[in-house]
């Protein structure tokens, strides 16, 4: 055998066993996981993810989840789910938090897992503040944020050069309550990404304009971003203002704001124009 390529196999192989090694480790460990699930899809899973949801004897789970995550929790793990939506909670934050801390101080490996990123609107900060003040190890394992899958479902740049060189993310559900400087966002200099918004989408355009956005200005909404499906939605601020823009789906839906969008808009114009000749 050449002498290079065994040296690269024994390498593999010391590899593989200190990741085994590892592996056994964390599965002793009472360490609490708050994992990122990603937008839905569990192919946006990430490996390290996987493998905790795999090693768990406790999984708390949100809502937003494609069902098809059930598949994939261990057969023999206490599942519970404590999903949030709008008018439908089925724990309060307080509850989520004591199960946490309870189940860890049972031994238990615990993880929570979470829709998009942990820390992008998913009250992690909260949980990881309980679990301290219990003296409870944790660790974040980062997620595929809605943010980010509505953007690549849609075909949205969310930056680019000479049209956008800024991204500015927020929640919709309380922007009108959260002292939100309209006269800034309205002056944004490039793409506004807003989770939570489509019932308030009409008075956000409203406000847009009200406050100096241009009443042209590209919108798109991207609905069950990363499924099956998913459904990308086109308009402009002064057409919302007027009718609004209704998503015709129980999924969530993600508010793009800004001139990267008419990007996109060119781009699924051109494909549909594509897609209509070749069936010609």
């Amino acid at each position: 055998m050449d002498e290079s390529k065994e040296k690269s196999e024994n390498n593999w192989e010391s590899m593989k066993s200190q990741i085994e090694v590892v592996s056994d480790q964390n599965k002793q460990s009472t360490k609490v996981s708050l994992v990122g699930a990603g937008p839905g899809n569990p192919d946006l899973l990430t490996i390290r993810g996987l493998r905790k949801i795999q090693e768990a004897e406790v999984i708390l789970y949100d809502a937003l989840l494609d069902p098809s995550f059930l598949e994939i929790f261990p057969k023999d793990a206490l599942i519970l789910y404590v999903g949030k939506r709008s008018g439908q909670h089925s724990a309060t934050q307080e509850e989520i938090n004591d199960l946490l801390v309870n189940h860890a101080k049972l031994g238990k490996r615990v993880v929570r897992l979470k829709g998009g990123d942990p820390f992008i609107f998913g009250r992690a900060g909260e949980e990881i503040l309980a679990l301290a003040e219990h003296g409870i190890e944790f660790e974040i394992i980062p997620g595929v944020s809605s943010v980010q899958a509505g953007a690549a479902d849609g075909l949205i740049p969310l930056t680019h050069r000479a049209v956008s060189r800024q991204l500015f993310v927020m929640d919709g559900h309380t922007i009108f309550r959260d002292g939100t400087d309209w006269n800034w966002l309205s002056h944004f200099p490039g793409t506004l990404a807003i989770l939570m918004g489509t019932k308030n989408i009409q008075a956000i355009a409203r406000h847009l304009i009200a406050n100096g956005m241009k009443s042209d200005t590209a919108v798109a909404m991207v609905v069950d971003a990363s499924l099956k499906s998913s459904k990308t939605l086109f308009s402009n601020l002064q057409e919302i203002a007027e009718s609004g823009l209704n998503k015709d789906s129980a999924g969530p839906g993600i508010i793009y704001i800004g001139e990267s969008i008419r990007i996109s808009r060119d781009l699924h114009l051109t494909q549909d124009q594509n897609a209509a000749r070749s069936s010609c």
